[in-house]
């Protein structure tokens, strides 16, 4: 088994070093996940294999939104710069003067990847990459782009 040089304790206070830069300059976030549907049927005559048989299967479905909130990081992307901080500059990747990047916590990464929107500062956003950890002993935080969704 490798030795560590440095302890656990050590390791958690890193950790809560980290945290603590996350909470001092994040922001709240809103993420709104695609709703669930949920369907109904009010007749006995209903038939869902075979397709909506009744006057009532237009009201058979119901959609229960789902939202979340999170700190995030915030950085607003600016073509300016010679490339996106954390990509290979061979991708020469372009992202609009409206992109953002976000960095969340681990808790939020698998909303904001199965995200329908996110929204804050009275801006609505769409995912437009994958995910990238980030953390020294092991992934704690996420990173995302995102852009306007008009």
């Amino acid at each position: 088994m490798p030795i560590s040089y440095i302890s656990t304790e050590q390791k958690n206070y890193i950790n809560l070093l980290f945290d603590n830069v996350h909470e001092t300059f994040s922001r709240e976030i809103t993420i709104v996940a695609t709703p669930e549907v949920t369907v109904i049927a009010p007749s006995a005559t209903f038939n869902s294999f075979y397709g909506n048989d009744t006057p009532y299967a237009a009201n058979s479905k119901t959609y229960s939104g789902q939202t979340y909130t999170y700190k995030a990081k915030i950085k607003y992307l600016s073509q300016n710069e010679v490339s996106v901080p954390g990509t290979d500059s061979q991708q020469k990747t372009a992202f609009s003067n409206a992109s953002v990047k976000i960095k969340v916590p681990a808790a939020a990464k698998d909303h904001v990847a199965n995200s329908k929107r996110i929204e804050f500062e009275g801006r609505k956003y769409r995912v437009v990459s994958d995910q990238k950890p980030h953390g020294l002993f092991g992934p704690r935080y996420y990173s995302f782009i995102l852009v306007v969704d008009e």
